[in-house]
């Protein structure tokens, strides 16, 4: 998932087969036969008073219609626990949608998520000026705010607002990092690993136009430094408190990796059965919208995702991970081939330096 959407905990063996073998290819026919910006244009031109309201209770109809995506918040399974974050208008917070609970710091929390699932995504992507805020009515439902110390619910609360505003999470985080991690405390809800999945699209160097220079100065410059402040958070964990994490970006190839890391006698030719630097590039320019991805395009970015994860995880932890590779069966289904494994090329300390120098690289692109 592109996005800031975040998943913890690992899959039970039978739900890792499940994943595999139904939800892969259901996604892999929905995003390459769906095209819901289509749709959604569709729905709004039949409707042309629409033009001047939000889109995203649109978008999560849509979803329920194109996607099958009937099922409420509430029916989300406890493990893996799932986070959906959304930016809130009223507060200025980080707002999540949990299975058990939902809400932000600044407004407070319920425990009534008996909420379409589809209606979290569209909070979670409703870019402001395209698709723009969910509203959610919040009066009736219970609130709390949580007590310090204590377990379960808080101290009630009455809603601010009768209505709020909830937009794409990536305004506030978009490396959606803020249920994982504490400025103070560090990692959250017994992390041993925090993997980064960073999906941004990179701001690059380019003339001056007028016509665009706002939505470069709001979407790119600022994005980025959005994105940039988080990522030094998690560096100085990493570095200061020996909190462990790794941090896969789009866009990287494994020589770039192992460039990175040091490790320049096993970048060359280490490449070979990977993606091709322009199809890395390709990868990395894919637009994040709703629109129907060409079969090649997909395989293109699925393969780049597997790859990235594959390589990092090896070149950052190699007591832990070993190289899987990439191969796609006749079924178009992603398996891993079988394990490469090598022992340890240092220790984490022999690593600390040249690994913080590539999670810096991750600030600013590459170097």
């Amino acid at each position: 998932m592109r996005g800031p959407d975040v998943c913890q905990e690992r899959f039970p063996l039978a739900e890792q087969a499940q994943f595999i073998n139904q939800v892969l290819p259901r996604v892999r026919h929905l995003l390459t036969t769906q095209d819901l910006e289509f749709a959604l244009i569709g729905h709004v031109a039949r409707l042309p008073w629409r033009l001047l309201h939000t889109r995203a209770d649109d978008l999560s109809l849509l979803m329920q219609k194109r996607w099958g995506m009937t099922a409420r918040l509430c029916d989300v399974p406890p493990h893996p626990h799932w986070m959906i974050n959304a930016t809130c208008y009223e507060t200025g917070r980080n707002r999540r949608f949990e299975r058990s609970r939902m809400g932000d710091s600044a407004f407070g929390y319920t425990c009534d998520t008996d909420i379409p699932l589809s209606d979290a995504l569209a909070a979670s992507s409703g870019f402001p000026g395209l698709i723009g805020p969910l509203e959610f009515d919040t009066s009736s439902r219970q609130w709390f705010k949580p007590v310090v110390g204590h377990a379960g619910e808080g101290q009630p609360t009455q809603p601010a607002h009768p209505r709020l505003h909830l937009w794409d999470g990536g305004v506030y985080d978009n490396l959606g990092l803020e249920g994982m991690h504490s400025f103070l405390g560090g990692w959250q809800q017994d992390i041993d690993l925090l993997i980064v999945s960073d999906a941004c699209a990179q701001v690059r160097p380019e003339p001056y136009h007028a016509w665009r220079s706002a939505d470069r100065m709001v979407r790119g410059i600022m994005m980025e430094q959005i994105r940039s402040l988080r990522f030094r958070a998690l560096v100085e964990r990493f570095i200061n408190h020996g909190d462990r994490a790794c941090y896969l970006q789009i866009g990287q190839t494994r020589e770039d990796v192992l460039q990175m890391l040091g490790l320049e006698e096993e970048a060359s030719g280490s490449g070979r059965t990977c993606l091709s630097q322009a199809e890395v590039d390709a990868a990395a320019d894919m637009p994040t919208d709703i629109r129907r991805v060409s079969e090649p395009a997909y395989e293109r970015l699925f393969r780049h995702g597997y790859e990235v994860a594959d390589y990092t995880l090896e070149a950052c932890y190699p007591g832990d991970f070993g190289r899987l590779g990439y191969r796609r069966p006749l079924s178009g289904q992603a398996q891993p081939a079988a394990p490469q494994s090598r022992e340890p090329l240092l220790a984490m300390k022999q690593r600390a330096q040249p690994l913080l120098s590539f999670l810096r690289a991750g600030v600013g692109g590459q170097h």
